[in-house]
């Protein structure tokens, strides 16, 4: 099974500009928007899923 990490941005919406810049370059980093919720502030979760390599006991 997949195992993700998550985190929450939380934007201004006065620059949807920025805002494309920031999402954008997480995108680029395996980071990928699952939900997003708000009005002036933008609320935006992210997951990336983990490396599948082995794990220490």
């Amino acid at each position: 099974m997949a195992e993700y990490e998550y985190r929450v941005l939380h934007m201004p919406t006065t620059s949807i500009s920025v805002l494309n810049e920031r999402i954008n370059s997480d995108a680029r980093d395996g980071w990928e928007p699952i939900m997003l919720s708000g009005n002036d502030f933008l609320n935006v979760l992210m997951r990336r899923r983990l490396d599948n390599g082995p794990r220490e006991a």
